[in-house]
Parts: structure tokens; C-alpha cells; sequence
């Protein structure tokens, strides 16, 4: 035996099935089974494969009944790619009481203080998606039509200084950047620079702000969350050197976040920066788009520090980052990857594999999710 995983190919309708098996010792059984079944009787070519097959199968069952958040260590060096930063857990807030006040044809108030504009709103496609348990990453769940979270973006639009005397031009460019941002159908809210709230598509559709990207909570886990987060936007510019939005900004941002918690139950763990979920499946690396990859201003806004977070695309599916996106980022964000490095690590050296060989099973595991979501969703348009 040559000590190298082999091949995912088949291996994954192997594990499919099993993941269907609630019984652990059925689901050994099945696995040793669709291994090798008679290793007696196997002729001797074939028997070192044989061995390699139940080798997997038990990787794979380890895997699959392994809790995510082991408490092993790793008996080689980390990773040196960015400070190695010990995060700390997030913290529990505790979901707001928000209620209507007052709902017009142009605009909305609410018993927070917040006003949401609707001159703009816009309907797109119907939200619809699929759920995905956690531990369980090729089973698909129930389909649900609620939002179960937040993306915070930047326009990253022009922008004029914001002074007195430049009143005019920030009009002007707040109106051309609404206007463009509503034919794109792009976010569920903009908050300009006026700190106003604007909402754009409505929130029972879904937007096409976050493109190709991953989360997770505590329960269930999230693809390509267009159709299951809200997006909100900030017009404003990235900058390392200033702060990118005003105080106006993070007031509106914190009574809107009050607001649809309070009103979809939205955890604040779910509550997170377009930086934290993008990823390019192309070359299996996070951070395809990078607004908000520092100094987002959670505890202004309400939330806890959620840059802390375990990045779940690492972790679950064995993304990576590369100097680029480390660059574009913070120290803040970059205790989530230290974090998420730690747990690849670790579960790898439990299984007695490397953490290459490792990630390589976890790409394979998202290639698997992908397709099983896209089969489900064609039996139900048929």
C-alpha cells in the first residue's frame, strides 16, 4: 500500500449512500460491504486494493461521524500564512423586539427608528433553496423561502468628499449609483451616504449579491447565498487609511440589522462580510470578492465580532487563500482562517493523513454538494 487516498470517484456514491444509514453499525456494515466483502477470496492482484478500499471506508465513516469542532492537537508545525491569532468564540446577542410603525406606498418606519425608502423596490426571482444539515454535507435538506442571514457589501462606487459644499455631487452620485444598482437587481438594501435606507429588491426574492460563496451556522449549511442571505450595502469605498462609512451609516446599518433579525429570527452568527463567504470554485480559493475584509464595525452595528468565526469554506470543504486576499485583508478577519486552518489540521492528523490529502477529500465533498443540490432541484422543477 502506498499510504495515498484513493481515488474520490466512486468512493462518493459509496458515501451518499451510506449518509442515508442512520444506524452506525449499519452503516459500517454497508461500507465494508461495498468495499470488499470477500477479501478471502480476492484474487492476490487484487487484494492490496481491497485493503486500500476498507481503509477509506473508514476514513470516510470517521468522517462523517466526527464532531467539527475536535479538541485534538495536531503533532506537526501550523501553517505559517498569516499571525497565527487564538479566536475566541462568538458571542450569544440576543434577537431584538422591532416592530412596523407606520407602512406607506414610499417608505416605511419602524419602532427602532428606522425608515426604509420604497420608491426603488424592485421584484426578482422568488426565494427558494435548499437546506443542508450540518455534518452531513452531501444530504439535502428541506427547501425554505425565508432569509437566514445578512451580507454586508461596500458599492465601492465614486465617491465625492463628504462635506457641505459637495452636497450637490453626492446627490448626484448617490442618485446614478441607486438607479444602477436596481437594474442589476444587486442588493436587498443601500444605505447612501446620508445614512438613508433604500430598499431594492424585495426581501422575498432574492438578489444577485453574493454569487459564489459558503456559510454555515450552528445547524445548517449555506451555498451560493444569493437566494438565502440578504444583502447590504454601504455606498462606500474601501480604504486602509479612514474608516469607509460615517457614523449616519453604521445607525442606519444598526437599526436595519435590528430590524430583520427581529423580524426573520436571523442568528448573529449569520450576520457576516461578503469577504468572509466569497470563494472561486475554480481554483478552490476564498475571497473572489473582498469588501469588507477588515473594519467592518460589528460591535457599532450590534453584533459580536464576527470575523472570529471559524471560516466554514476552509473547514468544510478545504478552500484555501492565497498572499493576495491576506493582503486585502485584516488581522481581524484572519483569527476565523487561523481558526479554520487549526480544525483542517487537526482532524487530519487524527485520521493519520496529510492535511493535502485531506483537503482533497473535502474538495471532493463540495464538488458533491454542488451536485447533489443541483439534482434535487431538478426533480422538484419537475
Amino acid at each position: 500500500m502506498n499510504g495515498r487516498i484513493p481515488a474520490f470517484v466512486d468512493a462518493s456514491d459509496i458515501e451518499r449512500c451510506a449518509e442515508e444509514i442512520d444506524d452506525p453499525i449499519e452503516r459500517l456494515r454497508y461500507l465494508r460491504q461495498a468495499t470488499c466483502t470477500r477479501s478471502v477470496t480476492c484474487a492476490p492482484h487484487l487484494s492490496v486494493r481491497c485493503f486500500q478500499w476498507r481503509w477509506m471506508a473508514s476514513l470516510i465513516l470517521g468522517l462523517a461521524l466526527l464532531p467539527l469542532g475536535s479538541d485534538a492537537t495536531a503533532s506537526y508545525p501550523k501553517k505559517q500564512i498569516v499571525p497565527v491569532i487564538k479566536a475566541s468564540s462568538p458571542l450569544v446577542v440576543e434577537t431584538p423586539s422591532v416592530w412596523p410603525v407606520e407602512q406607506a406606498t414610499d417608505y416605511e418606519v419602524y419602532s427602532n427608528g428606522l425608515r426604509i425608502e420604497n420608491r426603488l423596490a424592485i421584484a426578482n426571482e422568488p426565494r427558494s433553496y435548499l437546506l443542508i444539515r450540518r455534518g452531513s454535507e452531501t444530504h439535502v435538506g428541506p427547501s425554505r423561502d425565508q432569509p437566514a442571514g445578512i451580507v454586508f457589501h461596500t458599492t465601492e462606487s465614486d465617491q465625492a468628499p463628504f462635506e457641505p459644499g459637495q452636497k450637490r455631487v453626492l446627490t448626484r452620485i448617490g442618485k446614478n449609483l441607486l438607479l444602477y444598482v436596481r437594474g442589476k437587481k444587486a442588493y436587498h438594501f443601500v444605505i447612501d451616504r446620508f445614512g438613508r435606507v433604500h430598499r431594492i429588491v424585495v426581501e422575498s426574492d432574492t438578489a444577485n449579491h453574493a454569487g459564489h460563496s459558503v456559510w454555515a451556522d450552528s445547524q445548517w449549511l449555506y451555498i451560493d447565498l444569493n437566494t438565502s442571505f440578504l444583502g447590504v450595502a454601504f455606498e462606500a469605498q474601501t480604504h486602509a487609511d479612514q474608516q469607509p462609512v460615517n457614523a449616519a451609516q453604521m445607525y442606519a446599518a444598526k437599526v436595519l440589522t435590528e430590524m430583520l433579525r427581529s423580524k426573520y429570527n436571523l442568528p448573529a452568527e449569520n450576520c457576516v462580510t461578503h469577504a468572509q463567504v466569497s470563494v472561486n470554485p475554480d481554483n478552490m480559493r476564498i475571497g473572489w470578492h473582498t469588501d469588507w475584509g477588515s473594519s467592518f464595525p460589528f460591535k457599532e452595528v450590534g453584533l459580536p465580532d464576527n470575523y472570529a468565526i471559524p471560516n466554514p469554506s476552509l473547514y468544510l470543504f478545504g478552500f484555501e487563500y492565497d498572499p493576495i486576499y491576506v493582503k486585502s485583508t485584516g488581522s481581524d478577519l484572519w483569527k476565523g482562517l487561523e481558526s479554520a486552518e487549526q480544525r483542517v489540521r487537526e482532524t487530519s492528523a487524527e485520521h493519520g493523513v496529510t492535511v493535502a490529502e485531506y483537503k482533497r477529500f473535502l474538495h471532493q465533498r463540495y464538488k458533491g454538494t454542488l451536485t447533489a443540490i443541483r439534482h434535487r432541484g431538478a426533480i422538484e422543477e419537475n
